[in-house]
């Protein structure tokens, strides 16, 4: 066999790297911030308590604590709908603490801390509940929806 013919059929059954037009691990993120804290009444709450997300695009959920005091954030049926890619935690400096990979059901956020949540849509769904899952904080007001198109 010629070493043309056997560089052609090489060619042939050696994919190429390429990247699909689908390729997540390079999408552009969008920040979607996101308050959690009590109002002057003691209310709990989520600002915005409310997110339009697409199926496909990746988000960074940045999640800003401004209590004295813990609260988490649970996507429930949420997580149903999307491909988690990763938790960050950094310091105030912009230092990475940790980053956390895998299934994450929900994440504890400490007082005056910020924590990124990446995730991207896959399925799309109206209005699936996220709630602060500490005792008592669903009941003051800590919980919210996202819509997926």
């Amino acid at each position: 066999m010629k070493l043309t013919t056997l560089f052609a059929a090489a060619a042939i059954l050696v994919p190429t790297l390429s990247h699909a037009e689908g390729d997540l691990s390079r999408a552009n993120v969008i920040d979607l911030p996101m308050e959690m804290g009590t109002d002057d009444n003691g209310n709990m709450y989520f600002k915005p308590n409310h997110f339009d997300l697409v199926t496909g695009q990746a988000y960074a959920l940045v999640i800003t604590n401004i209590d004295e005091y813990k609260h988490e954030l649970a996507l429930n049926e949420v997580l149903e709908k999307i491909f988690i890619r990763k938790v960050e935690i950094e310091t105030a400096d912009g230092d990475l603490v940790a980053e956390i990979k895998g299934h994450i059901n929900e994440v504890e956020v400490g007082p005056h801390q910020t924590v990124e949540w990446f995730f991207v849509p896959v399925q799309t769904g109206e209005d699936l509940e996220f709630t602060c899952e500490i005792e008592g904080h669903y009941d003051a007001g800590m919980f919210g929806t996202i819509t997926i198109r």
